[in-house]
């Protein structure tokens, strides 16, 4: 067994002298030989050990506090213990970080032994003037000099199906999202925006046609665009107008997005001409009405009810008879759900007339 050379009584790992520093003479340095400190046992203030012993008897936390004390009473002049000023740029109005620097020098000193240039506050970033791609300033920095465009661009796999921006010629999979975004802050892509949906808006195409047109969006996306930059009236009279167009006037619903991957199906009826159904089963029904000489509607009306949870929902009954003042919904064999036949009993409790028809 072989122990420390400074006679402290403490075993040492093999091909070593000392368990604890020593200075340049090769001498062991002081030691605490188990105590809190070389001449305290805890804290004089708190009377702790947990936490290290730094001056004067006193730990951490009471030294910082001593300090402070002293500073405020107007006993401690100095800046730092060491120091009156930061030695690189002589400011006293920085708080002393090490060696004699304070936050900013010590923290241009610890950049530039990793190879980071000095900070540059107040440009558009600490180590950036510009983008170093597009060179904008407009656009905040999000990353290694980049913009975030440019870094956005950078993340994406654009080899392939990658649209570009008109305006600022930035490549992306979405371009209306991006146009919507930059829209809020930017004035020509607004006004690209606007031209765009005006020509949608004074067109004849449905709501689903349009958001084919505009790469992806669904029609309550387009909705909502068409009344921001048109006003909720005149997008009101302009979707009224165009399903009159598009369908005939006793079919009031066209499209479902529900039903969006379901199957669609047109009937030419001799009647109403080429309306558009959710499913075979209403177009077999749709032509049993039309050879019997009755009068019908398609998705006439919708009825809100709440569901068992208490949500707020509507329902849409399949075919009304203005002869009969009554609505049908078409259901397939074992098709009748418990949802089916709850939201159309919720209904009738409103007073309305519903028959459930089987094919």
């Amino acid at each position: 067994m072989r122990l420390c050379k400074c006679g402290c009584g403490f075993q040492v790992v093999d091909s070593n002298n000392y368990i604890h520093g020593h200075n340049r003479r090769g001498l062991a340095s002081c030691t605490t030989k188990g105590k809190w400190s070389i001449k305290y046992d805890k804290c004089i203030s708190c009377g702790t050990t947990k936490r290290k012993h730094v001056g004067k008897g006193l730990c951490t936390k009471c030294h910082r506090a001593l300090r402070y004390k002293l500073k405020k009473e107007g006993k401690v002049d100095r800046w730092a213990r060491n120091y009156d000023k930061c030695i690189n740029c002589g400011r006293i109005d920085r708080p002393h970080a090490s060696n004699g620097l304070c936050g900013t020098c010590h923290v241009n000193n610890l950049n530039r032994k990793k190879g980071k240039p000095k900070r540059n506050f107040g440009a558009w970033s600490w180590y950036y003037n510009k983008c170093k791609k597009c060179g904008t300033i407009e656009r905040s920095h999000a990353k290694n000099g980049l913009c975030y465009d440019c870094y956005e661009e950078s993340k994406r796999d654009l080899s392939n199906n990658y649209k570009v921006c008109p305006i600022c010629n930035v490549k992306m999979l979405k371009l209306n999202q991006h146009i919507a975004m930059r829209a809020r802050k930017c004035e020509e892509h607004r006004k690209y925006q606007y031209d765009r949906l005006k020509i949608c808006f004074d067109s004849n195409l449905n709501l689903h046609d349009i958001g084919k047109e505009l790469s992806g969006m669904d029609r309550h996306s387009v909705t909502r665009q068409f009344v921001k930059y048109f006003g909720r009236e005149a997008t009101k009279k302009r979707n009224e107008l165009v399903r009159c167009y598009n369908i005939s006037d006793k079919a009031v619903i066209n499209f479902n997005y529900k039903n969006m991957f379901g199957t669609i199906v047109e009937y030419d009826s001799p009647n109403q001409g080429k309306i558009r159904l959710r499913s075979k089963l209403e177009a077999k029904y749709a032509k049993w009405l039309d050879e019997n000489s009755l009068d019908w509607f398609y998705e006439y009306k919708a009825f809100p009810y709440k569901d068992r949870g208490g949500r707020r929902r509507t329902y849409t009954p399949d075919f009304y008879l203005p002869s009969e003042n009554k609505f049908i919904e078409v259901k397939g064999k074992n098709l009748l759900n418990e949802n089916d036949i709850y939201k159309i009993s919720q209904v009738r409790q409103a007073g309305i007339s519903i028959e459930v028809e089987i094919i």
